[in-house]
Parts: structure tokens; C-alpha cells; sequence
């Protein structure tokens, strides 16, 4: 009994050792396992790469000294200065960097200056106006509504000849007002074709300078208005108008174009050869002119010679007592004298100024077709004239069709006025 105790035992310490040593030998491993992963965590994130400083445009200015333009107004225009602050110095040379403003690209623009803002680094640009960014300030700048319009600044890198590779993103801070007019600018241009619409056409109104001198018996504000002259006058001041505007608005005076240069001549060459036509051909102005020279009336001051004797006789008459004998040759005077005047309305009634259209549209025997021609081609021409120079901030280029157009509708004139009786 004793010996089956003992050996039972020894059985249970076997088992009980072995059961220890399968426990010890688990949880060894199982610690050798975890230790490993809270070794390398550390080493991991020690070795990860910072991130790069990516260049970017901090700010906008006009000028060293002044404040950041972003989201303003400025005074920056065509022909500007403008500097676009960095966060920090260029990697490479600053000739090798674009500007782009509402995400295209401004060709033709000297390479930009590197320079400093406020001990920031900068990029300085002037916005010159060429052939190859024409199209872009059309766009930009053309039917303006405002004084200034807004425009959004970014950068590229050129790469060769082919398009600038976009590197540096605009946010929000890179945006500003470009200026295209300021109020002394309007008040300028329209001072100056204010004067120039007095001299041509308000003087019209007492003088003859749109006027025909078909009969110089006549006072001015009474001559007939003269088609030709109109046209003329017309021309010049839409494009004198035009290149005032654009002068102010571009701060450019390469502004006129070869259209509108053969406008103005195709107009005085037609006011030149109408003014031919009447020198070389016999009209019954001619004739009235000599029946009325016939009578002492050679210019418009004879017809207020005339005028003024009469009253002046009428003065004396009134003074006269009823029983002198002046009164009767007095009298006579002024009859004379009347009848002088009376001839003279007569003869010139048929050429008095009956209003700008009809005098330009008519002759002595009514409407005529080839001046019709000549007033609506010119306005019409005109209009587009006008829309253009708002639309695009240039004056139109008109093909060759359109202006062989007018130029046939004037020589049409040209030609219809050697028949005419009289305009």
C-alpha cells in the first residue's frame, strides 16, 4: 500500500512538473513577440521625410511702399508696375517664371525683375500691351463697366518653346482690382470732344462751316447744309472721339488703324470733289447769284446795307413834318429798297436751309436715292464704329469689302451730283 502511495505521487509531481515547464515554455515566446513592435515604432516615424516648403504668392502691391493690394482696388493699369510677393526666394532664376492672370498665360511681357517687398522676395512685372497679348486686354478690358476689374494672379514656369508649366496655385490673397479709367480720365476725354463737337458742329448752327456757299447773299445760319462736309465732319470727330478714349483708357497712341485713316479720306475726298462739282458746273444758284448782283447784292453785308438804308429812311420820314417836300423822295428810296428785298427773297428762297436731313438728303426737286445711300452707309458704318471701340477698346478693322462699299456709295454721290439741279 505504501509503495503503490509513493509511486502515485511521484506520478503527480511528474505531471505537475511538466504541466509548469509547457507554461514557462509559451509564455516566453509570447513575450519575445511583443517586444519587437514597441522597438520599431519609434525608429519609423524618426525616419519619415518632412514636407517640402511649396512656393506660393503671399501678396499683391503697386508699389515697395505701400500696402498689399489682395481683393482691392488699385491703381495699377496697362503699362503698370506690378509686385508679386513670395513666401520665399525663387529655386531657379526668375526669367524662367510667367504671369498669369485668370489662368492664362500673358505672352510678350519683359522677363520679370526679382526684387524685394518689405524684406520679402518678389517678382516685379510690367503689363505691357503688344501684338502678342492684344487679344488677351481685348477680352479683359473691352465694354468696360466700372473703373477697375477684377483679375486673379498666378505663376508658371516656361518650359522651351511650348506652353508655361502652372507651378504656383492663386488663392485668394492673389487676387486685385486692375484699374482701366479713373474719373479725371473721363473728365478729360470728354472735355476734349466736347470742344471739338462745339468747333465742328455747334458753330454749325451760325457759320458755314458744314454748310454750302451756293449763295453768299445768304446769312450763314440760312445757307443749305452740305452732305459732303457732314460726312467729313462726321468722320473726324467719331474718330478723334475714339482715339481720346482709348488714348486715356490705354495710356497707348498707337491706337489708329489703316481702316480708319481711309474712312477720313474716302469722306474728304468726296467733300472735295462735291465742292469741285460746284465751282466747275452753272446751277441756278448761278443764276440767282447773278440776278442778284445785278442788283448791288454781292455778299450777305450788301443784303444788310440794304436793310439798315431803309430803316433809316424810315426814321427820317417819321421825323419829317407831313408838308415837306423830302417826305416824297423818301419815300421813293424806300420803295426802291423794298423792292430790292423783295427780288432778293424770291430769288433765294429755293436754297434757303430747310434742316440738316433735308438739306442732305435733297435736292432742289426732293429726296434722291444716292444721298439716301450715302446717309445710312455712314451711320451704319458709324454704329459698328462706335460698338467696336466699346466692345474691344481698338477701333475696327473693316474689310476691304466695307470700305470699297463707301467708297462706291461716295463716288455714286459724286457722280449724281453733276446732275443734280442743286442741293
Amino acid at each position: 500500500m505504501i509503495k503503490e502511495s509513493t509511486q502515485r505521487s511521484l506520478g503527480i509531481l511528474i505531471l505537475v512538473w511538466c504541466a509548469v515547464a509547457a507554461i514557462s515554455q509559451t509564455a516566453v515566446p509570447a513575450t519575445e513577440q511583443s517586444t519587437p513592435p514597441a522597438e520599431t515604432k519609434p525608429v519609423a516615424s524618426s525616419s519619415a521625410p518632412a514636407p517640402t516648403d511649396v512656393l506660393q504668392i503671399v501678396s499683391l502691391a503697386e508699389s515697395p511702399d505701400t500696402d498689399s493690394i489682395n481683393g482691392k482696388p488699385s491703381r495699377i493699369r496697362l503699362n503698370g508696375k506690378l509686385w508679386v510677393v513670395l513666401n520665399h526666394p525663387l529655386p531657379d532664376g526668375a526669367t524662367k517664371y510667367a504671369l498669369f492672370l485668370n489662368d492664362v498665360e500673358i505672352k510678350g511681357l519683359d522677363p520679370p525683375f526679382p526684387t524685394s517687398y518689405r524684406s520679402q522676395p518678389a517678382l516685379l512685372f510690367i503689363l505691357k500691351k503688344g501684338a502678342l497679348n492684344d487679344a488677351f486686354w481685348r477680352d479683359l478690358l473691352g465694354s468696360p463697366r466700372s473703373g477697375h476689374v477684377n483679375v486673379v494672379v498666378s505663376l508658371g514656369r516656361q518650359s522651351g518653346a511650348g506652353p508655361s508649366e502652372r507651378i504656383v496655385g492663386a488663392p485668394d490673397s492673389a487676387r486685385f482690382g486692375l484699374e482701366i479709367f479713373t474719373g479725371l480720365d473721363l473728365a478729360l476725354a470728354a472735355g476734349a470732344i466736347l470742344l471739338v463737337l462745339v468747333l465742328v458742329w455747334g458753330h454749325a448752327r451760325s457759320r458755314t462751316t458744314l454748310r454750302d456757299n451756293l449763295l453768299p447773299q445768304l446769312a450763314p445760319s440760312r445757307q443749305p447744309f452740305s452732305l459732303g462736309r457732314s460726312q467729313m465732319a462726321f468722320w473726324f470727330t467719331l474718330i478723334f472721339a475714339a482715339f481720346v478714349v482709348l488714348f486715356f483708357l490705354l495710356q497707348d497712341t498707337n491706337v489708329l488703324t489703316s481702316q480708319a485713316l481711309a474712312l477720313m479720306g474716302i469722306s474728304g475726298a468726296t467733300a472735295a470733289a462735291a465742292i469741285a462739282v460746284d465751282v466747275k458746273r452753272t446751277s441756278p444758284a448761278d443764276v440767282a447769284n447773278c440776278a442778284l448782283q445785278a442788283l448791288g447784292l454781292n455778299t450777305y453785308e450788301d443784303v444788310q446795307r440794304v436793310e439798315q438804308e431803309i430803316i433809316d429812311r424810315e426814321q427820317k420820314l417819321a421825323a419829317l413834318p407831313p408838308a415837306s417836300p423830302q417826305r416824297t423822295q423818301l419815300q421813293i428810296e424806300i420803295n426802291d429798297r423794298n423792292s430790292i428785298l423783295r427780288t432778293y427773297e424770291v430769288k433765294t428762297r429755293p436754297f434757303v436751309s430747310q434742316g440738316w436731313f433735308k438739306d442732305v438728303t435733297t435736292d432742289i426737286n426732293g429726296p434722291t436715292v444716292h444721298r439716301l445711300q450715302v446717309v445710312f452707309w455712314t451711320a451704319a458704318l458709324g454704329a459698328i464704329f462706335l460698338y467696336s471701340v466699346y466692345r474691344n477698346l481698338a477701333m475696327p478693322e473693316f474689310n476691304g469689302t466695307l470700305l470699297t462699299l463707301m467708297g462706291i456709295s461716295s463716288a455714286g454721290y459724286v457722280g449724281f451730283k453733276i446732275q443734280e439741279v442743286n442741293n
